[in-house]
């Protein structure tokens, strides 16, 4: 196995939100979160997706720069969500349908 990255992980949530906090969610809760996300270390990007089907599905695509950086990262968010400025970020969800870590086994382009 030839990795061109070999600690790099992507970290994949796809998830829904409720239809009526659909607005707020975009407009202006995901941004406060995405700033967190940002600043944890061993954060290298961060892209958010809608699906083109159902407007209340979203995915995040995370890359961080090693599984315990995620980790680390994913442990600080259950703790630093619960503040009261992520309260529109978490009343938003409606379900989580996948949270996972991935590493690159291949790529092609």
């Amino acid at each position: 196995m030839n990795l061109e990255k070999p600690n790099e992980i992507v970290e994949l949530v796809v998830y829904t939100v409720k239809p009526e906090m659909n607005s707020v969610y975009v407009n202006t809760a995901i941004e406060k979160f995405r700033k967190l996300v940002m600043g944890f270390e061993g954060f290298i990007s961060y892209e958010f997706y809608q699906s083109s089907r159902s407007k209340n599905v979203f995915m995040d695509f995370v890359r961080w720069e090693s599984l315990e950086f995620a980790e680390e990262a994913a442990k600080q968010v259950k703790i630093l969500q619960k503040a009261p400025e992520y309260k529109e970020y978490l009343d938003s969800f409606a379900s989580l349908e996948i949270f996972n870590h991935f590493y690159q086994v291949k790529a092609w382009s």
